[in-house]
């Protein structure tokens, strides 16, 4: 059953298991959890398949229209699962999330040691430049930045 949670099960879990209120009816549940409106009844069904979650006998009315509203909340299997494994209302670490922060580290790394050679080529510029104001100092400029081109490239 857990891995068959995915990720708008495991966010309505999550919705009635940190909710103030015991219960929430079905539209709340569906906007805190961020689940759409069309695979809502789905998700409802499976969880109460698998006794995580149970339909309360009395529905409430929204104030909105139309019928009342049923209502859910979490079954004592649904406490016990949740506590049992702390870990199911955190989406799970999947190997593209780990590749992607790997090659994101790596980019960090290129950055910072591109940083520190751009630092030091403006160091070197503005140690000729503060010495001397002639064509010699600018042949100096112009040797200092080829040189940097070609360690940056």
């Amino acid at each position: 059953m857990r891995d068959k949670l995915g990720d708008q099960r495991r966010k309505m879990l999550a919705t009635l298991n940190r909710a103030d209120e015991a219960t929430l009816d079905t539209s709340t549940l569906r906007q805190r959890a961020d689940v759409p409106t069309g695979s809502i009844d789905h998700h409802l069904k499976l969880l109460t398949r698998w006794n995580l979650i149970e339909q309360q006998p009395d529905r409430t009315y929204t104030g909105q229209g139309g019928s009342r509203a049923r209502v859910w909340q979490l079954t004592d299997d649904g406490v016990a699962f949740i506590e049992e494994h702390d870990d199911v209302l955190s989406p799970p670490e999947t190997a593209q999330t780990a590749t992607r922060v790997t090659a994101l580290e790596n980019r960090i790394e290129d950055l910072e040691a591109e940083t520190r050679q751009r630092r030091q080529v403006i160091i070197d510029i503005l140690e000729v430049i503060s010495g001397a104001q002639d064509d010699e100092t600018q042949k100096q400029v112009q040797q200092i930045l080829a040189e940097a081109d070609t360690k940056l490239s």
